[in-house]
């Protein structure tokens, strides 16, 4: 949503509706991607739960991406994704 833009308190309200518990565990089950309400777990499937990363039990185990060490330049040139991105395809063509 953009700052100023012409419906802002529309677009505010549409993202609090898409956060209600109930319709984040509806979007959850639909795609596997929890949103940031850890209030929608009540809403979900007992076994569902310990696959996701808004689970309590998972939450120390969430690996962060450092986006300055994706983007940042290598001695030659290529970026930390352009690099890591090569070496896995050369390890998918073994």
């Amino acid at each position: 949503m953009l700052k100023g833009g012409p419906n802002t308190e529309n677009a505010q309200k549409l993202i609090a509706f898409l956060n209600r518990a109930a319709v984040a565990a509806g979007f959850t089950l639909g795609t596997g991607y929890p949103g940031p309400n850890t209030n929608q777990l009540k809403h979900l499937p007992s076994d569902l739960l310990p696959l996701l990363s808004i689970n309590p039990e998972n939450a120390s185990k969430v690996v962060h991406e450092d986006s300055a060490w994706v983007a940042a330049k290598r001695p030659d040139g290529k970026t930390n994704l352009e690099h890591i991105g090569e070496r896995w395809l050369a390890w998918r063509v073994q």
